[in-house]
């Protein structure tokens, strides 16, 4: 579903693909642990994910929770 957006993604485009909530992903945007945080540009009061970055961080993140279940790779955001 990616190959069909375009090289920037939104907030919005990014939340209807993991089915998450907008705000789930701006969470991870603005994240405290940078080892945590999904890299984006904020443009104005948007931001844009590159497709690839996007597809490096679920790689690099993939199952991390299941790994280390005492420290969730996602704890602190709602």
């Amino acid at each position: 579903m990616l190959d069909t957006l375009g090289e920037m993604l939104t907030v919005d485009e990014i939340s209807a693909v993991l089915r998450v909530e907008s705000r789930t992903v701006r969470g991870l945007l603005i994240h405290a642990n940078p080892a945590v945080r999904l890299p984006g540009v904020k443009i104005g009061t948007s931001w844009r994910i590159a497709r690839q970055e996007l597809r490096t961080y679920l790689v690099a993140h993939h199952n991390a929770a299941a790994a280390h279940p005492a420290q969730p790779a996602l704890e602190g955001v709602s």
